[in-house]
């Protein structure tokens, strides 16, 4: 009896820690259609906060190359300590943030790192950010994402097309 009483009490905290280890993140910004060619986002913490995971959600509807940057803001007393930036595309939209495709991640300090995660198409994308705040005035942090538009396959055969054609009508002007 009593030998079930404890493993009856070791699987309840056992649950609880995984529960807490595996509890959503908290969603701070959703940006919407990320169509503005930058999108930003500055968090600031109160001293004792502890870990944190925040994500930030936006969707492309077409193809775009991203560009992500982080830094935090560290001074002796304003400090977050193993800040990470990971890169999402979400393949189920289901709002619990697990099992989506994993595009890239990068570590940030106080020196501004930054990624090229190259050339995305039309989907649902989120950045997660996650750190400790060790400082004991508190921290903050700041990241900031960038697109700019890939041309659609039609435009490359346009101007290669217009290239066809200035160089046909240079070689006629030279018969």
């Amino acid at each position: 009896m009593k030998n079930t009483f404890k493993l009856g009490i070791l699987a309840a905290v056992a649950l609880i820690a995984s529960s807490v280890a595996h509890a959503a993140p908290t969603v701070k910004a959703n940006w919407g259609i990320h169509d503005d060619p930058a999108e930003h986002a500055s968090v600031s913490f109160l001293p004792n906060t502890g870990s944190f995971d925040h994500v930030f959600t936006f969707n492309l509807t077409g193809w775009n190359d991203l560009v992500s940057i982080a830094v935090t803001n560290d001074f002796s007393k304003y400090n977050i300590n193993n800040a990470s930036l990971h890169f999402w595309k979400e393949t189920t939209v289901d709002g619990n943030y697990t099992n989506d495709l994993s595009l890239g991640s990068f570590l940030f300090d106080s020196t501004s790192v930054g990624a090229d995660f190259g050339n995305l198409g039309p989907g649902n994308y989120y950045y997660e950010i996650k750190g400790t705040v060790v400082g004991s005035k508190g921290g903050t942090y700041t990241v900031d994402s960038y697109i700019s538009a890939v041309p659609e396959p039609e435009t490359y055969a346009m101007l290669l097309a217009g290239l066809g054609l200035i160089s046909f009508s240079v070689r006629r002007r030279k018969a």
